[in-house]
């Protein structure tokens, strides 16, 4: 079978075996999970936890020398010329991520609806603790050391699409992180954190925040680990696949006064993302530094799926 890849393409990573992919993928309700562009013939551009890096890569028919993912393109297709410089920018700049799939998860969180079991909210408590520890941890990182211009939480791939203006742009229409409706919102038995959150609780973002201040406002101590974000979403991703809450707790609930301590954290979360973004002089909009592969896959008309492929990172 004869695969063609163009410079330019989007190949999307179906879910690996960590716990966070894992739970990305099930909250996202999509098989995919990780974002790379093609940067050259046999080359991929990608944001890994150790940074940007361009990896060598051969395509493959057989699933058991390569990695399952889809190949998306741009219709109408673009010339890749501002691609390439956009991609050599962030390459150039030595930016890397501070465990961006967490930011994603926390967020995840809030848009989502959820159960609110007793072990499903203590999961929840316990990411958005992690996310918001995080999001201060890169805060103070950046007043200190990096004021200008930085790329967090947004997906790598979608920026360097969005830093090319114009019609390299890509709409995300209905995406994960789209507002539920009201008539499509909470069952009885289901809570969307984001419908609980006030704007006040969210919306106190301080532009001149001094290093000090933002160390007595973290909530939490110590580094956040990749044993620690993997161990939180397995307990998370467990909890959201457990089909015997029901029946061991007869359909029990936690009552309001359990989920205050989460609709807390979650307008900390946002809190600290409005604030970090203000930080950044970031020039993207607050949603697009949550746009998921699920929405590059799904929810984006201007990208095609046009072939499946078995990705081999040599």
């Amino acid at each position: 079978m004869n695969h063609t890849i163009k410079k330019g393409d989007m190949i999307l990573f179906f879910a690996g075996d960590t716990w966070l992919s894992k739970s990305i993928s099930y909250l996202t309700g999509s098989e995919v999970t990780h974002a790379a562009m093609v940067y050259s013939g046999d080359s991929i551009i990608e944001i890994l936890s150790d940074g940007v890096q361009v990896n060598k890569i051969a395509v493959r028919d057989d699933e058991s020398k390569g990695k399952k993912a889809y190949v998306m393109r741009h219709r109408p297709e673009l010339d890749y010329g501002p691609l390439k410089r956009s991609a050599d920018a962030y390459l150039n700049a030595g930016i890397s991520y501070d465990f961006p799939g967490l930011y994603l998860l926390g967020a995840l969180l809030i848009y989502n609806r959820f159960v609110p079991v007793p072990g499903f909210v203590k999961c929840t408590e316990l990411i958005l603790e992690l996310a918001v520890r995080q999001l201060d941890h890169f805060i103070q990182k950046q007043i200190r050391h990096n004021p200008g211009k930085a790329m967090v939480c947004s997906q790598f791939i979608y920026q360097l699409f969005y830093d090319c203006g114009g019609e390299y742009r890509i709409p995300i229409v209905d995406g994960c992180f789209s507002v539920k409706n009201k008539e499509d919102g909470c069952s009885q038995k289901k809570i969307c954190l984001a419908e609980l959150l006030k704007e006040s609780a969210v919306d106190t973002a301080d532009e001149n925040l001094s290093v000090e201040k933002a160390e007595e406002q973290a909530p939490l101590s110590g580094a956040v680990t990749e044993d620690i974000i993997e161990n939180a979403a397995r307990e998370l991703y467990l909890s959201l696949t457990d089909t015997g809450w029901e029946e061991e707790n007869g359909s029990l609930l936690s009552g309001p006064e359990n989920l205050d301590k989460v609709c807390f954290l979650a307008g900390q979360f946002q809190d600290r993302v409005k604030r970090l973004r203000k930080k950044l002089r970031a020039d993207f909009p607050l949603d697009a530094m949550f746009v998921t592969v699920a929405d590059l896959a799904g929810h984006a008309p201007s990208l095609e799926r046009v072939d499946t492929v078995y990705i081999e990172r040599l």
